[in-house]
């Protein structure tokens, strides 16, 4: 009998990523990330007030989850809704990430209490999205991230799939837009969860 299928971000959504960003990019390279704007690319400077130029952040980005991706701490209630959500339903992360720090991840939120399949993605989710439920057959999907574009990309391809917008991060939640594709904005767990629940009959 087919499941229901939670999608889930990961960066924001199941782990902290501002604060261990910042942490980082102050420690290992002296710089300050200023969260002034939705675009992380443009909030880092020198010690000097510099803006670090654009192309040096996937370089920055990557030396974070190559080395402090262990700093990440879950985000409040994550790890027991998920808990909760998986005796009815499976469980996919699909996050932003290069590849060859997937693996890692795996390890890292299992040791964290979640241990769920990972999928490395580059760019918008909606096609990754679609493989996922052609693989499932799930009996109802939810897709939960942070950031507006994904939503988009899973409505042009997934319209059918439940469109959970959540900014757990107290930092970044006046810095980021209404996602207008998804179906609700819920940035707590302890809120999500019983969303959630009612969505897929839990």
């Amino acid at each position: 009998m087919a499941r229901p299928l939670i999608i889930s971000d990961c960066d924001g959504v199941l782990l902290e990523f501002a604060r261990p960003f910042t942490h980082y990019l102050d420690s290992v390279h002296g710089l300050t990330l200023k969260l002034t704007s939705f675009a992380l690319a443009g909030n880092i400077h020198d010690r000097a007030g510099q803006p670090v130029p654009a192309a040096d952040f996937p370089g920055l980005l990557d030396g974070f989850f190559a080395t402090h991706m262990a700093l990440q701490p879950p985000v409040a209630g994550a790890v027991d809704a998920l808990a909760q959500l998986a005796r009815s339903a499976d469980i996919v992360i699909l996050t932003n990430i290069a590849d060859h720090h997937a693996e890692v991840r795996t390890r890292e939120l299992a040791a964290r209490g979640m241990p769920y399949r990972v999928i490395g993605n580059h760019g918008p989710k909606g096609g990754p999205i679609k493989a996922l439920l052609e693989e499932f057959q799930p009996s109802s999907a939810v897709f939960i991230d942070d950031l507006p574009p994904h939503h988009s990309s899973a409505a042009a391809l997934t319209p059918h799939v439940h469109r959970l917008h959540m900014v757990a991060e107290h930092e970044l939640r006046h810095l980021i837009p209404e996602a207008r594709d998804a179906h609700a904005r819920i940035d707590d767990w302890a809120d999500a969860l019983p969303h959630i629940q009612t969505l897929i009959g839990a």
